[in-house]
């Protein structure tokens, strides 16, 4: 009897010790997994390698899924585009301002919606009704493909340029970056369009970061080709043409 009450008293603290470190190892992990770095600025620029995690407070937490170092220049002379990097980065933990935000990026932007709807003779606002109509809530997790580059006037005029009006990747995932892009940063900070960008003073360089949601039903995997188009280049006071836009590629496969 006395030898049944032992292994009874030992099978239930074998139990307990055992529960008790599984938990202790369990709630470790879960500590190590919240143990994300947290930033105030934006987060994109704090991934280094694939699988890298920042929080950007109060905004969202950041994965790196893929990244593609470029490092090319591209020359409209005399303006000269250096594309540094193309990644494509994961959103997730998203707050409810962070994704109203970003819902507006989704859908038609108001001159997309005008170049679809105008020849149905809709007023101005029955067409920026449509455009809100086209827009769609963000998910749980989201992701978007970042484009670092940077511009440089080689000339010494002032010049009316935008680097990249259009860009495509995987040859089918086409984007308006002056109404896609939600990162306004550097370069892009200095105006989206045409009416509202700063010139490029002689000399000048300016860095920039673009951001384009992907939309889920793309089932983007794996970047394969970049391709973008600019802007015509022309003369800052007289508003002249000088140079017609041109487009440029970039193959990613096998990087």
């Amino acid at each position: 009897m006395v030898g049944l009450l032992f292994l009874i008293c030992f099978g239930v603290i074998a139990f307990n010790y055992f529960k008790s470190d599984k938990t202790e190892k369990g709630e470790n992990a879960e500590a190590k997994e919240f143990k994300i770095p947290e930033v105030d600025e934006y987060g994109g620029i704090h991934l280094e390698k694939v699988g890298d995690k920042v929080r950007q407070k109060n905004w969202g937490t950041f994965r790196l899924l893929e990244t593609k170092s470029i490092n090319e220049a591209f020359e409209l002379t005399p303006m000269v585009i250096t594309v540094k990097d193309i990644r494509r980065i994961q959103l997730s933990s998203l707050t409810d301002e962070a994704k109203e935000e970003l819902k507006s990026y989704t859908g038609l932007s108001f001159e997309e919606a005008y170049s679809v709807y105008y020849k149905e003779n809709l007023s101005m606002e029955e067409i920026d009704q449509q455009a809100a109509l086209s827009k769609t809530d963000i998910d749980e997790e989201v992701s978007y493909l970042e484009i670092t580059y940077s511009v440089e006037n080689k000339d010494s005029k002032e010049l009316q340029f935008f680097s990249m009006e259009n860009v495509t990747f995987n040859d089918d995932l086409t984007y308006d970056v002056p109404s896609k892009n939600f990162i306004h940063s550097g370069d892009t900070f200095m105006g989206t369009k045409k009416i509202s960008r700063l010139d490029y003073q002689p000399g000048e360089l300016r860095k920039g970061t673009i951001g384009l949601l992907v939309d889920p039903e793309a089932k983007l995997d794996r970047l394969n080709s970049f391709s973008f188009t600019t802007d015509d280049i022309a003369d800052g006071e007289s508003h002249e043409l000088l140079v017609d836009g041109t487009s440029f590629e970039i193959p990613l496969k096998g990087m």
